[in-house]
């Protein structure tokens, strides 16, 4: 059920939000956190996502990210400019922290393994391991022949592959800028689990490369699960819903802004590359769309999503304890058959013996008779001789 559950909500809500602007929403403005681990300062991308997205209060972290700078914010962007830098243990235990009171949203990006870009896995994956995900990011790198803006290794990421439960994030997307991505796997048990040939509850993959990816292994060690020189549609961006916290993770293989060029509005750096005479791609809409999820629905929707998963649980149960009900009421159905059908052959014996009896009693009776009228006759005769 839990697969037709977040859209029918969704869409209920944005039935209503499509006439009512998101800031009429609010009485305070969300807060989104976008940490930029070394960087001296926020990128055009951002500050082009900054101005141009107003319903949002931004707070920027160029340094360790801190419990203070999360307090209050419902999404946190991460992207590692730096790449030699690396996640401090205080800085994974404040964001488990944050993750914990729920309600959050949380978007790790990654790099491919080209050259120290493959440093970027490991800190996403420091992250992901930190806030108990069960996702990863594979040491390896994805490209594409075909969908690319100008060179495999400028993946234009597709949204043919979105899952159902996520087809509201993709609208109006077709394609986005994924700049030599990471492939991201589910990892459960210790065990690394391909995402583009099997499934895992509660992970929902939303942009993959087309038909004409590839699998590129460019640096140690080598990939946990994906294959090099493989073909397919590999997941570039995947969310991992927590409905009991009401918490949402993305892992995505290239951040939306920072790491040489992000996903929001490349065109705006190279229109020759990304813009609508050139490569078009919808990178924008498919950020806007994350953000108002993360800051407008995602708390409110999966709680409701979990209250209803809750209540479908106990509806399963009481199912189950009536069909255990009607199991035990048709075994004393057909015990009280067993015990009527004995009853049934007794009082047929009792009537056989009753029979009997009656029959016997007659036979006495008539021998009883015979007696008396021999006596009669016979004792006479026996006196005169």
């Amino acid at each position: 059920m839990k697969r037709k559950i977040i859209p029918v909500l969704i869409l209920t809500i944005l039935a209503f939000t499509t006439v009512i602007p998101v800031a009429a929403m609010h009485h305070e403005k969300p807060v989104i956190v976008a940490h930029l681990k070394g960087a001296i300062e926020p990128d055009t991308q951002l500050d082009a996502m900054m101005n141009n997205i107003t319903y949002i209060d931004w707070k920027v972290v160029l340094g360790d990210i801190t419990s203070s700078d999360l307090s209050g914010a419902s999404t946190l962007l991460m992207s590692l400019s730096d790449s030699s830098i690396t996640y401090t243990s205080a800085e994974l235990s404040a964001i488990e922290s944050w993750m914990s009171e729920g309600g959050k949203t949380i978007y790790i990006s990654s790099d491919s393994d080209y050259g120290t870009d493959h440093l970027r896995q490991a800190q996403a994956n420091a992250v992901l391991e930190a806030i108990d995900s069960r996702l990863r990011i594979d040491d390896c790198s994805a490209e594409d022949a075909v969908s690319n803006g100008g060179a495999p290794y400028r993946v234009l990421g597709v949204s043919t592959n979105v899952a159902p439960e996520m087809e509201f994030l993709v609208r109006g997307v077709e394609r986005g800028l994924f700049h030599g991505p990471g492939i991201i796997v589910g990892y459960e048990e210790g065990e690394y689990i391909d995402l583009s040939s099997e499934s895992m509850d509660d992970v929902y993959v939303i942009m993959t490369t087309s038909e004409t990816g590839i699998v590129v292994d460019n640096s140690e060690p080598a990939p946990n699960v994906m294959e090099a020189g493989s073909e397919g549609e590999f997941p570039l961006m995947v969310a991992e819903i927590d409905y009991a916290n009401s918490n949402t993770i993305i892992a995505a293989g290239e951040a939306p802004f920072d790491q040489y060029m992000g996903l929001y509005a490349p065109e705006m750096l190279r229109a020759d590359r990304y813009g609508a005479d050139a490569n078009p791609q919808q990178g924008e809409y498919l950020v806007k769309n994350i953000l108002k999820y993360s800051t407008v629905f995602n708390s409110k929707i999966l709680t409701q999503a979990s209250e209803i998963i809750e209540q479908e649980a106990e509806i399963e149960s009481l199912n189950e304890n009536i069909e255990s009900l009607n199991t035990e009421v048709s075994d004393l159905e057909s015990e009280v058959s067993t015990l009527e059908s004995q009853v049934t052959s007794l009082e047929t014996d009792l009537e056989a013996a009753q029979s009997s009896a009656s029959t016997m009693q007659l036979a006495a009776v008539a021998a009883l008779v015979i007696g008396i009228v021999v006596g009669y006759f016979v004792g006479p005769m026996v006196k005169k001789e």
